[in-house]
């Protein structure tokens, strides 16, 4: 069962941007889902520590935020996702930009 958590809360955090519905428990996933969250689950285990510990970090602050923010999140992500390949292409290159300027 320790699995089919990991596999779901993978899946959850993965969905949390882009998905309209998130599963609860691992019986309520479809088989499809269930599969996609088994690779993601294998993808997870081959990443370095560093970087599990990322996602790790990352979730659990998604599972911290208030439901208008997570909702705000989603629709920006939609959005984003709905560009035209070139203008995501853009905004990716200028978040890169202000990165590199942060760090």
């Amino acid at each position: 069962m320790a699995l089919a958590a990991a596999c779901v809360g993978l899946l959850a955090s993965a969905a949390a941007f882009g998905g309209d519905r998130i599963a609860q428990s691992w019986q309520e996933l479809s088989p499809q889902e269930r599969g996609e969250a088994y690779r993601n689950y294998q993808r997870f285990r081959k990443m370095p520590p560093e970087q599990q510990r990322r996602i790790e970090r990352n979730y659990d602050r998604w599972q911290q935020l208030p439901p208008q923010e997570k909702e705000r999140l989603r629709s920006n992500y939609r959005e984003y996702r709905d560009m035209p390949p070139a203008q995501r292409h853009d905004l990716q290159r200028r978040f890169e930009d202000w990165r590199m300027r942060r760090d």
